[in-house]
């Protein structure tokens, strides 16, 4: 048998640099498949927080009026350039786990909100208490619908386990005067609830919320000025 003699590259200079087509393209599949995976962390910028808007605990106040909690909540937080995940999922998840977390001054401990967080793969997480005394108050001819609204609010870094921000027992009336409520228009992104004198308490509830949840976080957003 003639033995197989092998031609190397140096016994053609013509042929040094031909690579075939299909060694070519199976030689770069690994650097594709590694570029395309890194693709999604390499974004441009830094990456946006995910933000979860829970737990929150609610005393008294409409479906209505919680309902339009969560929402400036979510408003004021978007407004900073976070991105807010579906109410839905968290308030799922939520449910699943809040009979498993242990409480303290009613709210969950450290620990149960990392665990939380990271279920629902959030960096921040946005929570607190609200609570409404609604009541009926006799002025002049007559009677006025009022809504006071208080509110703790705390913003939870799930990464390093620490609160970020707190304020709590902040008030908010739902027949504030105008010229009181410019440093709460700043921070709210949506107009404050129009609440007729002597109508529904949902909607003075609903203006009593986004009056204590703005004044309540706009220490938050002076401080987190110029860092979005």
């Amino acid at each position: 048998m003639q033995p197989i003699r092998i031609k190397s590259y140096a016994d053609d200079s013509d042929n040094r640099d031909i690579i075939s087509l299909s060694t070519m393209k199976k030689s770069w599949l690994p650097v594709v498949s590694i570029v395309t995976l890194l693709l999604p962390s390499l974004g441009m910028g830094q990456r946006s927080e995910q933000v979860a808007i829970a737990p929150w605990t609610f005393v008294d106040g409409t479906k209505t009026s919680r309902e339009t909690a969560i929402d400036t909540v979510r408003n004021i937080i978007e407004g900073q350039g976070w991105n807010v995940l579906p109410q839905e999922i968290v308030d799922r998840q939520f449910e699943s786990m809040k009979s498993d977390l242990t409480y303290r001054d009613g709210q969950p401990l450290a620990a149960e909100l990392i665990k939380f967080g990271k279920s629902v793969q959030a960096s921040k997480l946005v929570y607190g208490k609200i609570s409404w005394h609604t009541r009926s108050i006799w002025v002049g001819a007559g009677p006025k619908t009022i809504s006071t609204s208080t509110v703790d609010v705390f913003v939870f870094d799930v990464n390093s386990g620490k609160t970020l921000f707190k304020k709590s027992k902040v008030e908010g009336r739902s027949d504030e005067k105008e010229q009181t409520l410019k440093v709460v228009a700043a921070v709210l992104v949506t107009p404050l609830i129009t609440a007729v004198s002597g109508g529904p308490a949902t909607p003075r509830e609903q203006r009593a919320v986004q009056i204590s949840l703005g004044r309540a976080f706009e220490p938050f957003i002076h401080a987190n000025k110029g860092k979005k």
